[in-house]
């Protein structure tokens, strides 16, 4: 199996290279330093899996992995970063990855994720997971956001729950718009979904 490493910090790559040689059917065809760097590196070199970082310059790892998807569709995006926050795993997924992994975690996990992705199978570290956790994200949310949620997923307009809650207009269109950067959604029918999806798992 053919990878190319991308991470800003050289001594990552050299690293990573040296431990993911332990395993004779992986292969390091490359490393970059940068989204940019991997792109032009893929224009001329095949290979099965992109081993990439998140955060780096020039081109960080979400608009690297956004871009590979759409040109180079056969090849596998495994994430590896330091950061399990909600918010990162699901930009993650979003942009095309098959895989997230902290690079905290062991070779041998490592290796292990790398093998099950190339197959097919989507993989996300545990602690990662645990991140992603709905109890978590909602957590996020102050006592008021989540009692305009509610009137929300009920199907009240902005005015309704102003009126019900006791608020200004304004201030329930502030909240709500907070709550949509808070969850990383896009409108207030995904907020409504979210909040239902929740209650049907009786939290």
């Amino acid at each position: 199996m053919k990878l190319l490493l991308v991470d800003d910090d050289a001594l990552v790559l050299e690293s990573l290279e040296i431990l993911l040689s332990e395993d004779p059917s992986l292969h390091v065809a490359g490393k970059a330093l940068h989204g940019a760097e991997a792109l032009s590196f893929l224009q001329h070199h095949p290979v099965d899996m992109v081993l990439m970082d998140i955060q780096m310059p020039v081109m960080d790892g979400i608009e690297a992995a956004q871009r590979i998807r759409a040109e180079f569709p056969h090849i596998k995006i495994l994430m590896l970063t330091t950061f399990a926050d909600y918010r990162t795993l699901h930009r993650c997924l979003e942009s095309g990855a098959s895989g997230f992994l902290l690079k905290s975690d062991s070779t041998e996990k490592q290796i292990l994720t790398i093998k099950a992705v190339h197959q097919g199978l989507p993989v996300i570290s545990e602690q990662a997971l645990k991140s992603f956790s709905e109890d978590q994200v909602f957590s996020d949310l102050t006592q008021r956001e989540q009692e305009v949620l509610m009137q929300l997923a009920q199907g009240l307009s902005n005015k309704e729950i102003a009126i019900r809650l006791c608020m200004s207009e304004g201030t329930v269109r502030n909240m709500i718009s907070v709550m949509l950067d808070k969850l990383d959604l896009r409108d207030r029918t995904q907020l409504a979904i979210a909040y239902w999806q929740r209650k049907s798992r009786g939290r």
